[in-house]
């Protein structure tokens, strides 16, 4: 049999090939990942050209030293294509004409497994400084899908090829821990905005091209992986929303539904941290973000960073904020695909002024304190409570409590009658000690400006 050392790869009309003897494949090449249809199983498609004289030759293919399976040739151009069946994993495909070994060739690190396309712009793209690589020890070779080829999922992983992104981190993490083939599609854009990644936009014809190519055009892939909105908050691209509540939401649906038709795939929303001095923007654009993981069901939540403070305040760059960055994308896929039961987020049941300067904020779960980067705390930080010309903020918190799911908050006067409660709005609870899942060490969901009764009664909040 003839292994990859002793077959030619070569470009022809732009596409990369594997070839021996009379046999040339096109696809798969070495670190292609096709998404699995079942648990166990999957298909690899394959295509390619024979020069072979005499009849139309018969073409088959293995995975894995699996069964052969014929493929079909046409007698006129002697190109062949087809699907491979096979067990999810990793491994050689063997591609040959039936009965002549010398025309093997054997396409190694091929898997099947699970596929995600990441979107949406620079901190999904990537503009890490320092590189992750893969670790040896992981039972699968994690795959990126950049510049129109595969290769070993290793940083750097952006489009450019020159930064680190979260990406190699998930892998290291979800490889070993699922013990499945786990690969990306790098798609993301830096200075890109909610419109242009909805059908027809500039970015999601992009996309969709990419997904074809990686894919072979069966477009099949596990997830969208979304982490976008900071040029949404801005104007320096002119087709910004500038932070419009109602209009990034539209945006945002839209796109989740166009999407979600192409790949018949869900969409996992990440919620971005704050950018720069612009509570009303950037709570527009979160709010949306938020509500959508409920109200669309095609929607999970992605990543929660709002606690986050990026190191140059826009990008995650160095280790620390790359490794957060990572961990909580690795803590979205994870629950919404591979957690048996995924945890559900923490839901405020109930709140209301119980003393003239006590706020009591009731949660379905226990919740801890804690900064982005670990750091443990006994006050807790991200309010801000409106009423009338009343605002007040950290500054006036004298004190926070918490017995498992409930929450004392101390001021230091007396709360105002017809008060509203947003928690984590702008950048108060950036950087910061904020309330989070005691089991998971997510961020609490943030809160929008709810109204707060004065008597302990249910609510109904922002999801």
């Amino acid at each position: 049999m003839n292994t990859l050392p002793t077959c030619l790869c070569f470009c022809t009309a732009g596409t990369m090939a594997l070839a021996a003897s009379s046999v040339v494949v096109e696809h798969p090449l070495p670190y292609a990942l096709c998404q699995r249809k079942t648990p166990e199983s999957g298909e690899i498609p394959v295509r390619g050209r024979c020069s072979a004289t005499g009849n139309v030759p018969e073409v088959e293919a293995r995975f894995r030293n699996g069964k052969w399976h014929a493929l079909q040739t046409d007698a006129k151009t002697r190109r062949f294509t087809g699907a491979v069946r096979g067990p999810a994993g990793q491994g050689s495909l063997d591609v040959r004409i039936k009965g002549q070994p010398d025309t093997v060739v054997s396409v190694q690190s091929v898997g099947i497994g699970d596929l995600f396309v990441v979107t949406g712009q620079s901190n999904a793209d990537g503009r890490g400084s320092v590189n992750t690589t893969l670790a040896p020890g992981n039972p699968f070779i994690g795959v990126k899908f950049r510049g129109g080829g595969w290769s070993p999922g290793s940083d750097p992983s952006d489009n450019a090829g020159k930064h680190a992104s979260p990406w190699p981190i998930v892998l290291n993490t979800l490889i070993p821990e699922q013990n499945v083939p786990i690969g990306f599609i790098q798609t993301a854009v830096g200075s890109t905005v909610v419109r242009q990644w909805r059908a027809p936009g500039n970015m999601f014809q992009r996309m969709e091209k990419m997904v074809g190519q990686a894919t072979a055009g069966t477009m099949r892939v596990k997830a969208v992986l979304y982490y976008q909105g900071e040029n949404d908050i801005t104007h320096h691209n002119k087709l910004s929303v500038l932070g419009d509540y109602t209009e990034y939401r539209t945006h945002l649906r839209a796109m989740v539904n166009d999407m979600h038709s192409l790949l018949n795939a869900p969409v996992l929303v990440g919620q971005i941290t704050n950018l720069l001095n612009m509570r009303d923007r950037n709570d527009g654009v979160r709010r949306a973000q938020q509500e959508i993981w409920t109200e669309s069901p095609n929607t999970f939540p992605g990543a929660v960073t709002y606690d986050i403070f990026p190191t140059d305040g826009v990008h995650y760059r160095d280790a620390e904020n790359m490794r957060v960055f990572a961990g909580r994308w690795t803590h979205a896929v994870r629950n919404a695909f591979y957690a048996q039961p995924p945890i559900a987020r923490p839901k405020l049941t109930a709140i209301a002024i119980t003393a003239p300067n006590t706020l009591t904020l009731t949660h379905d779960r226990p919740l801890c304190i804690a900064t982005w980067d670990g750091k443990t705390n006994a006050k807790a930080s991200g309010f801000r409570f409106t009423a009338k010309d009343t605002v007040l903020s950290d500054a006036n918190v004298v004190a926070t409590e918490i017995q498992e799911g409930v929450l004392s908050v101390t001021w230091n006067r007396a709360l105002p009658a017809g008060g509203a409660l947003s928690y984590g709005s702008g950048k108060d609870g950036q950087g910061k000690p904020v309330l989070r899942d005691a089991r998971s060490s997510i961020p609490v969901p943030m809160l929008f400006n709810v109204p707060v009764p004065l008597a302990t009664a249910p609510i109904q909040t922002a999801p």
